[in-house]
């Protein structure tokens, strides 16, 4: 171990770590690049895609994020600070409008999330061992090796969240009030970008009420985070009255599901969930260990352990909350999650470098050689044209809806209840209706605003509401037809 030691201390061992590191991943991701938006959660793909397409194309205004659904006022829909769509954008005014921009745009925020992690471990651990392993090991997290090249403005506001707890355990060990304010502006920018990241702040707590402190109290651990994230606070104010029946909002206290279907959605998360997508089940082993022995060694005394038992009482606080929603299928909700779980693992590899359980050390070859392979079997399969996480030949077939329905026309898709997909693919504006209780309202609401195109890949033979507002089939492809409006 010492050996190895002595080779990591190399100055050059880091830079051609991470060569390592980027280039397996570029290896497994590059034919990412050349697809279109396809895949697990593509619904929310194809929100985030059409933001970014336009701001770049309609209105550069940050402050109108738009959908191609003209349900919303001129298409315009805010719910969280659209500061990722709007990056990218920037970049499509400079470069052209290309998805590989997206998608490269969200890779390199994922390796600055990476890098964070690496110094975030190293300042708690100050082994550089540690924290290269655990880089490597947050870079084939699942859930992260899936989402770091699609459009996902969750992965900026993990990039920011990470850098945020990295200069707050910075400012306890220095104690230095730069540190204290640039955590509290990634933090701020982290929570505008994703909500759900606000959990993080709990770290500031640690201090605000500390009995090893003179000032039992100090109102600044609250007061300047709270300044700081004033006009993340303005948006929110603003944007969440308008939306309206949000589950998100009303959480777990508006749900229709049962006590047994919760209590299932739990050990789902605990079980699966968090070891085959959060973690990888070839970490898994490094997490178990790490958590029995901090658990022993957890000091409620240390500022920087009660950060983040502080920040691990809200996580589980804001899954309990949200976790109807999560059910078995929302991944991405679980991205605040991720900075914790790796923690617990470098306190696993750091147990297993202590001589008395040296006898472990092959866990962590294991684990290292292992995770970039079952990373790529779990996810790789999500990028399939085949199975595109949709009907298909709106995928296949775009190129001949696109040549038949003119740039300037509107559609009505009956049966996408993404409200975003289909109109996506289309790149034409128009209203997404659902399948079923769809009303002649519903049809005539687009109508009267223009719509001329009705599309659908839902079976409408019998239903009557259908029928009576289409005429001629233009377009046929297996389940996909394209009317005429009559």
């Amino acid at each position: 171990m010492n050996k190895l030691q002595n080779i990591v201390n190399n100055k050059w061992f880091p830079v051609i770590f991470f060569m390592l590191a980027i280039s397996i991943s570029v290896f497994q991701h590059y034919r990412v690049f050349s697809l279109d938006v396809i895949g697990y959660h593509s619904w929310r793909q194809t929100q985030t895609q059409t933001v970014i397409d336009n701001f770049y194309k309609v209105d550069f205004n940050i402050l109108n994020p738009r959908l191609d659904d003209l349900h919303y006022p001129d298409g315009i829909y805010r719910m969280e600070f659209p500061l990722a769509q709007w990056l990218v954008a920037c970049l499509y005014k400079l470069f052209g409008s290309h998805l590989y921009i997206t998608r490269l745009f969200f890779y390199i925020t994922t390796f600055v999330s990476i890098f964070g992690m690496f110094k975030l471990t190293f300042m708690l651990t100050q082994n550089k061992l540690t924290s290269l392993l655990i880089a490597w090991f947050f870079l084939f997290s699942p859930v992260l090796y899936y989402y770091s090249v699609n459009p996902l403005p969750d992965n900026l506001a993990l990039c920011f969240g990470i850098w945020s707890i990295y200069f707050w355990i910075s400012y306890l060990k220095q104690y230095k009030n730069h540190l204290f304010i640039l955590s509290c502006i990634f933090l701020t920018l982290s929570v505008a970008v994703k909500l759900p990241f606000i959990v993080f702040g709990a770290m500031y707590l640690s201090k605000f009420y500390d009995k090893n402190d003179a000032r039992v109290i100090k109102f600044k651990y609250i007061l300047i985070p709270f300044f700081i994230m004033i006009p993340t606070l303005v948006w929110y104010v603003w944007v969440i009255p308008t939306w309206g029946g949000n589950g998100v909002v009303k959480g777990i206290i508006d749900n229709d599901k049962t006590i047994l279907q919760l209590l299932d959605i739990i050990q789902f998360n605990l079980f699966s969930t968090m070891p085959e997508l959060l973690v990888n089940y070839a970490t898994v082993p490094l997490l178990i260990i790490g958590f029995y022995f901090l658990v022993k060694k957890l000091n409620i005394k240390n500022n920087i352990h009660r950060s983040f038992i502080y920040i691990g009482i809200l996580l589980i606080v804001y899954f309990l909350y949200e976790m109807h929603l999560i059910d078995r299928v929302h991944d991405y909700y679980l991205f605040p999650f991720l900075p914790l779980l790796f923690i617990i693992v470098a306190f696993g590899i750091q147990i297993i470098m202590n001589k008395k359980y040296s006898y472990l050390k092959y866990l962590v070859l294991l684990g290292f050689l292992v995770c970039p392979i079952t990373a790529y079997l779990r996810c790789n399969t999500r990028w399939n044209t085949q199975t595109p996480g949709f009907t298909k030949e709106f995928l296949s077939c775009k190129k001949q809806l696109q040549a038949i329905i003119p740039v300037s026309s509107k559609v009505i898709v009956f049966g996408d209840d993404s409200r975003s997909i289909v109109l996506y693919h289309l790149q034409r504006k128009g209203w997404s209706l659902g399948q079923y209780g769809i009303k002649d309202e519903d049809f005539d609401e687009g109508i009267k605003r223009g719509a001329t195109f009705v599309i659908t890949d839902c079976e409408v033979d019998d239903n009557q509401v259908f029928q009576r507002h289409v005429s001629d089939l233009l377009f046929k492809r297996n389940d996909v037809k394209l009317y005429l409006v009559k």
